[in-house]
């Protein structure tokens, strides 16, 4: 399938145990990403961000900003981290 990211996420039916978030880094782009697929994050499921950077000067803001809303949502635990690569636990 070819297509955009959020049409994709409206077909797909099955749980996700990982939901990696990779890809245009405009603020725009990562959210929609992040809403069409998060719901179908099983409990325990790991949601991965890449690209994500504290620091602005590192790199793009957008991903870091979805990782930090996710993670402020309550809906998920911080699980680990590995230069940009920024994971969370679905509670």
């Amino acid at each position: 399938m070819v297509c955009r990211s959020e049409l994709a996420a409206r077909v797909w039916a099955g749980p996700l145990s990982l939901l990696f978030v990779d890809g245009g880094h405009a603020l725009q782009t990562v959210q929609a990403d992040y809403e069409a697929w998060s719901p179908r994050l099983q409990p325990g499921g790991l949601l991965a961000f890449h690209d994500v950077f504290p620091n602005p000067a590192d790199g793009g803001q957008a991903p870091y900003e979805v990782y930090r809303q996710a993670a402020a949502s309550g809906r998920y635990a911080p699980h680990s981290a590995l230069g940009s690569l920024a994971v969370l636990r679905r509670r």
